[in-house]
């Protein structure tokens, strides 16, 4: 994960800095971490899973964009669409059941098994939380990191499973400690896990959202763009990933990938700087905080009381 200078935790929260991290979560910057996710099939039973279906071998470009899309409905959606999209997901994992295959074929998983379900979703957290300063370069205070943490949490309590022992970490620092143990003792390298990172530099053009006549065209140029949008999809990721989990890929973090590293976050805060909202957030983040601010322009103008005015003959 990322190291960032604490402040002590007496410093009250910024609401300038909560609205920022609200942003973040609905920018189009985070895809450049997107594979800071490959630490969800370093639990063995979760790459067994993702192995046996085909689709990440198919085009795991298509995956990371349903997955970033759920993601954002979880986050962005209302109420009611936030839990449609819980009940929806629950309801399709549970075919996501059984042993996997070739080296996976003595792993037996079930999509949902709680230990599982949740290692994804703490995942995903992560995964917003560590890139904002990276994104933004904001280094946020710890108690200002418990509200991030939390903002997130309500997100995505509409995708928890029932019962007790199957909640979500209630606070950042047991969410910490819940990744910290996982890595300790329960992830371990594998051949997916290490697959699927050598292949970021061959990053398929996804199928999704692109009309079959823009795709032909893209392909070639694609093909040529591709090695160099895996190296800073990879760098990006792991630059926030967790020293454990990047151990387990294969993947030898050196002190030029720091440098590398720190580039391209400069970058990217440049763009968080300088891009308009309609390049910077995904649609449905965008409506909605444009949503927020008509409503209050309309509640601008509203009166505070309806009883007559001081010194109308009214009164």
């Amino acid at each position: 994960m990322v190291t960032v200078d604490r402040v002590h935790s007496e410093v009250a929260v910024r609401p300038r800095v909560m609205a920022e991290f609200r942003k973040h979560t609905g920018s189009t910057l985070g895809g450049f971490f997107g594979a800071a996710a490959f630490d969800e099939v370093a639990l063995v039973p979760v790459a067994a899973a993702v192995d046996r279906t085909g689709r990440f071998e198919a085009n795991f470009a298509d995956r990371g964009v349903r997955s970033g899309l759920s993601t954002f409905l979880a986050i962005w959606g209302d109420a009611e669409d936030r839990a449609a999209e819980g009940n929806r997901l629950r309801t399709l994992h549970r075919d996501v059941r059984g042993r996997g295959k070739g080296e996976f074929a003595d792993v037996r998983y079930s999509a949902l098994d709680p230990k599982l379900w949740n290692w994804i979703a703490v995942s995903g957290l992560f995964l917003v939380l560590n890139s904002f300063t990276p994104c933004t370069g904001i280094t946020m205070t710890d108690p200002e990191r418990d509200a991030a943490y939390e903002q997130l949490l309500e997100a995505f309590r509409a995708l928890e499973l029932p019962g007790r022992n199957a909640k979500l970490p209630a606070t950042h620092d047991e969410a910490v400690a819940y990744y910290d143990d996982m890595v300790a003792t329960e992830l371990a390298a594998n051949p997916f896990l290490r697959k699927v990172t050598r292949d970021l530099t061959r990053l398929p053009l996804p199928t999704l959202m692109l009309p079959p006549t823009l795709r032909r065209a893209l392909a070639p140029p694609w093909l040529l763009l591709r090695p160099v949008a895996g190296r800073v999809v990879k760098v990006c990721s792991f630059g926030i990933l967790h020293p454990g989990v990047r151990d387990l890929t294969g993947f030898r973090w050196e002190a030029r990938h720091d440098r590398e590293f720190e580039l391209y976050c400069r970058l990217l805060q440049l763009a968080w700087r300088t891009l308009p909202d309609r390049l910077l957030l995904i649609p449905l983040a965008r409506n909605r905080i444009e949503y927020e601010k008509l409503v209050r322009l309309h509640r601008s103008v509203a009166l505070e009381s309806f009883a007559p005015p001081p010194g109308c003959p009214a009164r």
